[in-house]
């Protein structure tokens, strides 16, 4: 017999049993003291712990079910662990400052389509098209406009690509646009780009 707990993992309430809870507590504990030092390291957790409650709510069909060790331990070697993250704080910091840095074939998945809400001025469809063929959104936001003039294709057929393509929701969903695999580098690189956008929009004000 075990005991078990409650815990409220990115505003999802999950079962886990007590071994589970201090594996979990001890992963992200690491976590916090590797991402302690770093600008954003709010934002870097709370992604952390998204993706781990995505991980959890699909294991968990059953809303009785309890977390166990191994679920964490399989959401633990999906994410990798904070030292298998490549380079220090100012390698990142330079990196971040500069070109993206190279993905490796271990960062790297297949690539899906989503609508990206990130990115959007309506829809967000042409974001998702935007990141799943690696152009500038714009571009594909002046093609569509550009058919609107020419017989009005083009919005029959964003019509249908936003009713088709699912909304990018978690931080699986939004690597998975990218074709990045949701560890903690990728994740990690994902929340630093936004928070530098974010930088760009509010200085451009």
């Amino acid at each position: 017999m075990k005991k078990t707990m409650t815990v409220n993992i990115d505003g999802i309430v999950f079962h886990i049993d007590n071994d589970a809870y201090e594996r979990l507590q001890e992963y992200l504990d690491k976590i916090r003291h590797h991402f302690s030092s770093d600008e954003g390291c709010d934002e870097i957790i709370a992604g952390i712990e998204s993706r781990i409650a995505e991980v959890f709510h699909d294991k968990k069909k059953d809303p009785r079910r309890v977390i166990t060790l191994t679920d964490v331990e399989d959401a633990i070697a999906q994410l990798g662990e904070p030292s298998q993250i490549s380079g220090d704080n100012d390698e990142r910091e330079k990196g971040s400052k500069g070109d993206d840095e190279k993905e490796t074939d271990d960062d790297q998945a297949p690539k899906k389509l989503f609508r990206d809400p990130d990115n959007k001025y309506i829809g967000g469809v042409c974001g998702g098209l935007g990141a799943y063929f690696v152009i500038d959104p714009t571009w594909i936001r002046v093609i569509f406009l550009l058919t609107l003039f020419l017989g009005g294709g083009g919005l029959i057929v964003y019509v249908i690509l936003w009713i088709v393509m699912p909304k990018a929701r978690t931080m699986g969903d939004r690597l998975s646009m990218k074709g990045e695999k949701p560890n903690l580098s990728n994740i990690e690189k994902s929340i630093r780009e936004d928070l530098r956008d974010l930088k760009r929009k509010i200085e451009s004000l």
